[in-house]
């Protein structure tokens, strides 16, 4: 076996967790996302993963296991192996097509993700080392679905720090008009605008938690903040809310919501505005909603931001407890990566107390099974979804 590029370790691998920091490794001057042999101090087979000298997460684990070479047949056995959990295990096939195919660290491929939305497939590189592989990676993500377009994203933060730049050239050659397109989550349709919208274009992430506000939603008052393209509010809907009220301050979002709800047939009252501020105009005027949904933009990138996101959970959900109806429940998210469970609860649940508003925990759940967790990787759990029941 072809040795790779070797960076030792400053003592001994003692977790399985897969990142390895800058700070634990002897600098190495290989190139940004070099894929590398990792020794432990006295030289003995650590792993083989990613480095990038530049990044504070130097080494992305790929294999723990020294015979295991990091050539195409072991990337394409890892995204089979990726592809056969959510077609043949989940299932999820005759439910959707709208599902994550990759799940970075979830999938053992860590810095990568995929979904597939519709006829297309966005995978979003958050390592130089992916950056490297696309000449693999399009063409392998494209045969395995059937020749469907493959888009590129790296956010801004990604690309400064591991130092490269994503020319996106399937988005360029279809321009805006064809970068829209459908899929169907659980007989409802989508509209997806792939050039400008959030993340991948669609929450994937939600999936069973939509299912659930359809279940709950029967005779209700619904208010879904935050909606986004309307996927609770469509789900309310469709479950038999009386009324469904949907808030969100993103203009395009709103527009392309309002096409969602006539694409199904189905009456929601749109809003562009601001949440708190249309929270703190409902109590004024005494309306009250039986279930209200809560789910946010990412608050906190990190850890600087973790005391100012927390104020910001804890003020929007005094708002939504203020605006619950006596008996109602309230269903509210975090997708902060960077703020505990624990915390958000607290910020929670001291919002409640706040508003004078009694509230029970009745569930809490996270992203869909198609993100995939492994236990090593906490940090993998990013969303955090709680269910209260106002008493």
């Amino acid at each position: 076996m072809d040795r790779l590029p070797v960076v030792r370790l400053k003592g001994f691998r003692r977790s399985r967790h897969p990142w390895i920091y800058r700070k634990m490794c002897v600098p190495a001057d290989h190139a940004p996302g070099t894929l590398v042999e990792v020794v432990d101090r006295d030289g003995s087979f650590a792993a083989r993963g990613i480095y990038n000298r530049k990044s504070e997460i130097a080494i992305r684990v790929l294999t723990e296991d020294s015979a295991t070479r990091l050539d195409d047949a072991f990337f394409d056995a890892s995204l089979d192996r990726a592809l056969a959990f959510r077609r043949q295990e989940l299932e999820l096939d005759p439910v959707t097509d709208a599902y994550r195919i990759v799940n970075s660290e979830g999938d053992g491929l860590s810095g990568l993700v995929a979904d597939r939305l519709g006829g297309f497939v966005v995978v979003q590189l958050f390592s130089a080392g992916w950056f490297r592989k696309l000449k693999w990676l399009l063409p392998a993500v494209s045969r395995r679905f059937g020749g469907a377009e493959v888009l590129v994203r790296a956010d801004e933060t990604t690309r400064q720090r591991e130092g490269f730049h994503v020319r996106d050239f399937v988005a360029e050659r279809l321009g805006e008009k064809g970068l829209r397109t459908a899929i169907v989550e659980a007989g409802l349709r989508f509209h997806v605008d792939l050039g400008r919208g959030q993340k991948t274009g669609f929450f994937c992430d939600q999936r069973d938690h939509r299912a659930r506000v359809r279940r709950l939603a029967a005779g209700k008052r619904v208010l879904d903040l935050f909606s986004y393209t309307g996927g609770f509010a469509l789900n309310a809907r469709r479950g038999g809310a009386v009324q469904v009220t949907a808030v969100d301050l993103d203009e395009k979002a709103v527009a392309l919501a309002r096409e969602n709800a006539a694409l199904n047939r189905l009456e929601v009252a749109f809003h562009h505005a601001d949440a708190y501020d249309f929270l703190r105009a409902a109590i004024r005027r005494g309306d009250r909603y039986d279930l209200v949904i809560a789910d946010p933009p990412k608050f906190a990138a990190g850890k600087s931001e973790i005391g100012s996101a927390l104020v910001r959970y804890r003020d929007l959900n005094e708002l939504a407890a203020s605006a619950l109806a006596a008996g109602g429940t309230l269903i509210t998210c975090s997708c902060s990566g960077a703020v505990s469970e624990e915390r958000f609860r607290g910020a929670v649940e001291e919002g409640a107390r706040r508003a004078r508003a009694a509230i029970d925990l009745i569930e809490k759940g996270g992203a869909a099974p198609d993100h995939r967790l492994r236990s090593e990787f906490p940090e993998g759990r990013y969303l955090k979804v709680l269910t209260y029941r106002k008493t």
